[in-house]
């Protein structure tokens, strides 16, 4: 897509706001490797259970980390947004360029 449909689709940050937000991960990287872990363990005991006890035991374990992981996922994006509603308070104060300028304009005092 280009930028002026992703644009149009509202996909994209407002002109002035480019290149000022913080793109690190918000993701809790601890709880997605033991979620990872837990995964990996559900899928193992699953396949190697032969139908007893072990194969139910692993898909009690697959649920779990699935709800898990969509938590985590749900968490670093809220945590994202008030990153970026806060970045967009303190942008507001700062001087910008108006939405029509070109990209190579310096900024105005």
């Amino acid at each position: 897509m280009s930028l002026r449909e992703l644009n149009q689709a509202g996909m994209l940050l407002p002109r002035h706001e480019w290149g000022r937000h913080d793109l690190h991960t918000t993701v809790n990287k601890v709880a997605l490797v033991l979620a990872l872990l837990l995964g990996l363990v559900s899928v193992i005991l699953m396949y190697a259970g032969g139908g007893r006890w072990p194969t139910f035991l692993g898909i009690v374990l697959f649920l779990v980390f699935m709800g898990w992981i969509t938590y985590i996922s749900i968490m670093a994006v809220r945590r994202q947004a008030t990153q970026f509603a806060e970045e967009r308070e303190e942008i507001a104060e700062a001087p910008t360029l108006p939405p029509d300028a070109p990209p190579d304009t310096p900024m105005n005092p």
